[in-house]
């Protein structure tokens, strides 16, 4: 990619939805606003932990991001929404799970609230992030000029929600340890084996039987 392009890679498609946003003025009773999008991330960030190698942490991946424009008075309820759903689709992944409420100290410049969801991978014998939420408040909104007329006629900012529906390469690493029930076969959970039309993955190899026949052949 050209330098000079005016373009980047994108580490999450939250970016381009909020920046789909960029200038709008809305009505209070338009609101909240949810949307999501499926894309490919690419990150920087790399790590030297041996728990964090293979697929757990790497430049590039896929990702489901949900994301919302909503009132003032609806941003504390919309995060609970999203995580409330989050829960949902993890648990019916038989994945076992456990909910963070970040500190102040831990949450990036834009969020005012943060949960992250973790899944236990047995096979590195861990708790491993798979998803988050955050609550902005109006921090992205000012900047993208995101506003809304309430009721009584005074313009203010919106708030944003955005949250993880699927990190793909960390969901596969809950659901493949999770669910591994030996060396060979991967039981495949109930809600995603109506769509793959199967309900175990084995990697077992058949060998066909091999014959060995001479044939003789007589052109003297």
């Amino acid at each position: 990619m050209p330098l000079d392009s005016g373009l980047c890679l994108s580490g999450t498609s939250e970016m381009a939805l909020a920046g789909f946003f960029e200038n709008y003025m809305l009505e209070e009773n338009e609101l909240p606003l949810k949307v999501a999008a499926v894309s490919r991330c690419f990150r920087a960030e790399t790590s030297g932990l041996t728990e964090e190698k293979g697929i757990y942490r790497v430049h590039q991946f896929t990702k489901v991001e949900m994301f919302s424009i909503c009132s003032a008075t609806q941003s504390e309820h919309m995060i609970e929404c999203f995580k409330n759903l989050q829960l949902e689709l993890f648990k019916k992944l038989g994945l076992k799970l456990r909910l963070l409420d970040m500190p102040p100290n831990e949450l990036g410049a834009s969020a005012y609230q943060k949960y992250d969801i973790e899944a236990w991978m047995p096979g590195r014998a861990t708790w491993g992030e798979i998803s988050s939420c955050s609550n902005c408040t109006d921090y992205q909104a000012k900047r993208l000029n995101i506003r809304y007329r309430t009721r009584e006629g005074d313009i203010k900012y919106t708030h944003t929600v955005n949250g993880t529906a699927a990190a793909i390469p960390r969901l596969l690493i809950g659901l493949l340890e999770t669910h591994q029930v030996d060396s060979n076969i991967i039981q495949v959970p109930e809600v995603v084996a109506k769509y793959m039309e199967t309900d175990i993955i084995s990697k077992a190899k058949f060998i066909p039987e091999i014959k060995l026949i001479k044939h003789l052949k007589n052109d003297m």
